[in-house]
């Protein structure tokens, strides 16, 4: 009967060490930017820049966030994040909106350039 109690508890300890490894959920916040022409053919070779606007971070204090990216062949730019917030987007210096990121999910933002 001790042995059916020290086995329980064994596996027990193991099922919620494992349960408790297992919920660790991946919390990056990724951009990707695409830009395309007005044909939608890829632009390449774009400096594309996200940073933190100051007027709308005041609450939160100082932003010190600023990532740039030159687009590839496909006419991506991939950023990643370790926390949620609201960035904004310039594309060869000109602004091109607003991205806002989600912990633990990719943000796809298509920005078409004439």
């Amino acid at each position: 009967m001790k042995f059916r109690a020290i086995l329980s508890l064994i596996l027990l300890t193991g099922v919620i060490g494992l349960g408790v490894i297992g919920c660790k959920k991946d919390r990056t916040c990724k951009v990707l930017i695409v830009l395309q022409d007005s044909l939608e053919e890829p632009v390449v070779g774009s400096l594309v820049f996200l940073t933190c606007d100051p007027v709308e971070n005041v609450q939160n204090g100082p932003c010190i966030i600023e990532e740039e990216q030159t687009t590839l062949t496909d006419g991506t730019a991939r950023f990643s994040f370790a926390n949620p917030g609201i960035l904004k987007v310039f594309v060869d210096g000109d602004p091109e909106g607003y991205v806002e990121l989600e912990a633990g999910e990719e943000v796809e933002k298509i920005i078409v350039r004439p």
